[in-house]
């Protein structure tokens, strides 16, 4: 028996058998000149394998969107028709071929690696996550040049866990779901195209094992904890047993949760609204399922990232109908928060990114979007135009000053006496609001509200703002206090503000995920927590076993400690707190 532990990426449970995939073989390259005369013949043999390439991958969209309830999976396969005719990329490896006589599989193997590398200089998580769409696309142009086949293909033929070094998008897209028990991955990420599919589809996922290929064997069988991030390998019998009695209690628990009451009931009545943190590329379809009430924050510069250009305004439009049509099926009160691009920082998109000295502080979010309100007008259009099938609210990220909010409904006005000169159809009223995640704003919350119908508190970045400390640098990350005196004084002065305005008030970043910050989120007046819908389960049976005089107890716990106390101690002792009322809490984390 041997146990290995990795990062919980999808919460849940599963048993079975492996299912170990070593993936393509490396397909085999050598690089050589060609014959002066004959480069236009070479060049010929390139243009032939990427139109071969594009039919392929046009036929692969067009068959996911038909087998996709909501189109979703296609969109992955969108992302890389996009990279294939990427003019830059393009224009690089035509270069090395007609200028410097290179044959087409060495200049391809170029021109990508070259990109390559700059994905994986890149700070942010996400664009090293993205260099397995870069392999992807590689590997079918080389495929199209040499005629390689493949060497391994997933065909599942019945339930099992799949063990790999890591999946890339075109074979985690393609998977036989209701074959797929769990996933165990040597690399990966939270952010892996493996991961978030894991976690839409509510399939347990642990990666980052480091070298699990090498320590399981076809069919060996693999109990796998999403929820601690372990795989245990050829278990005894005890450790068996006891996987039995934990699946046991989950599906107890799930099956209390399907009572008829919504997510983030409250033991006496009350309620907490929980909705679900998405992306475009990954199905909506699990939501409902897991509870979700909603989305609280559509990440539409997902839409951009994918794509590493601007999509135009159908590409968006479709996008965001999507979301409003699946919405307005699943409650009569859901809707869906679409947040303006968010770029900026580590998030940049080649051709509309500013080179900056400091890009965490620089011309990011809805400075950007002010600074080229071209780019803006077209979101603001698509966003718009999808209003009229589902609720759609609109939220600009990183406001920091009333001037910006002044401005952007300005470019609002203008977009909707276009739309009513075309007589297109939208949602007049569209509610507006602000993603409070800059200390400025936070303070200052009160003549934001004056332009605003909601406030949605990105906690991710104000705590990272307030503390000046980036929680993914080691060496400060345990500045990143969610429950710092100073975090906690902004926290209670947004919620406040909104509570005595009347104004619906959210929280979208991370912690709203974590039991014990989450609930003190929602003790101190927030309307709506929302979070990645695999943490939804385990929020709602926390939310359950609390009376909203519970919450106020914990308010003023949290509260009486900040004047000496560090964020520390009053994390330790809000978790003792929860653990007096609920005995059993660290079963339930677990």
């Amino acid at each position: 028996m041997l146990t290995l532990a990795g990062l919980a990426t999808a919460r849940g449970l599963a048993s079975g058998p492996v299912y170990l995939y070593r993936g393509d073989e490396e397909i085999p390259v050598s690089e050589y000149v060609i014959p002066v005369g004959r480069e236009g013949d070479e060049f010929m043999r390139l243009k032939k394998a990427r139109a071969d390439v594009g039919r392929d991958l046009e036929t692969l969209i067009g068959v996911l969107s038909e087998r996709s309830q909501d189109g979703q999976d296609a969109k992955v396969f969108e992302g890389h028709l996009m990279i294939l005719e990427d003019p830059i990329l393009k224009k690089e490896v035509d270069k090395l071929v007609v200028e410097n006589r290179i044959n087409a599989e060495a200049a391809v193997k170029k021109g990508i690696d070259k990109f390559r590398k700059q994905f994986q200089r890149m700070n942010d998580e996400y664009f090293r996550e993205r260099v397995r769409d870069l392999d992807d696309v590689e590997r079918r142009l080389l495929r199209a040049l040499t005629g390689f086949t493949r060497s391994n293909h997933l065909e599942l033929s019945s339930p099992c866990i799949i063990v790999a070094d890591d999946l890339t998008p075109s074979e985690t897209v393609q998977l036989p779901r209701d074959k797929v028990l769990g996933f165990a991955t040597n690399g990966g990420s939270t952010t892996s195209h493996v991961a978030l599919l894991a976690r839409a589809m509510g399939i347990p996922c642990v990666t980052g094992l480091g070298f699990v290929t090498q320590k399981v064997k076809p069919g060996a069988l693999v109990l796998l904890d999403g929820n601690a991030g372990t795989i245990t390998v050829n278990p005894d019998e005890r450790t068996i047993a006891d996987f039995a009695e934990l699946v046991r209690k989950q599906h107890e628990s799930e099956a209390a949760l399907n009572d008829g009451k919504p997510a983030g009931t409250l033991k006496d009545g009350g309620e907490v609204k929980i909705f679900a943190n998405v992306h475009p590329g990954v199905p909506f379809g699990a939501l409902k399922d897991m509870g979700a009430r909603g989305i609280g924050l559509y990440r539409s510069e997902y839409l951009w990232l994918n794509g590493e250009k601007e999509p135009d305004e159908e590409t968006q439009f479709e996008a965001y109908k999507a979301a409003a049509e699946y919405v307005r099926n699943l409650s009569p009160d859901a809707h869906v928060t679409i947040r303006a691009l968010d770029i900026g920082g580590d998030k940049t998109v080649r051709g509309i990114t500013v080179k900056e000295n400091n890009p965490f502080l620089g011309n990011r979010s809805i400075r950007y979007l002010l600074s080229d309100k071209d780019v803006f007008r077209r979101q603001l259009r698509a966003i718009l135009r999808a209003s009229a099938f589902g609720k759609i609210e609109i939220m600009y990220p990183m406001v920091s000053c009333v001037e910006e909010m002044q401005e952007a409904a300005v470019v609002m006005e203008e977009v909707k006496r276009e739309l009513d000169a075309e007589g297109i159809r939208y949602d007049r009223n569209v509610p507006v609001g602000a993603m409070i995640e800059v200390p400025a704003a936070a303070i200052n919350a009160r003549a934001i509200a004056k332009y605003c119908k909601f406030f949605s508190i990105g906690t991710n970045d104000l705590i990272q703002y307030t503390m000046a400390a980036d929680r993914s640098n080691d060496e400060v990350a345990h500045l990143y206090q969610p429950t710092h005196p100073a975090v906690l004084t902004l926290m209670r002065h947004i919620i406040r503000v909104a509570n005595e305005l009347k104004l619906p008030v959210s929280v979208c970043g991370e912690s709203a995920s974590d039991p014990i910050v989450g609930v003190l989120w929602a003790s101190m007046g927030t309307d709506v927590l929302s979070m990645s819908a695999t943490y939804i389960p385990l929020m709602s049976k926390i939310l359950r076993r609390l009376t909203r005089r519970d919450l106020d107890e914990y308010k003023e716990l949290a509260m009486s400690m900040q004047n000496g106390e560090t964020g520390s101690e009053i994390l330790e002792a809000c978790r003792k707190w929860m653990e007096s009322k609920i005995p059993d809490l660290e079963a339930l984390l677990i």
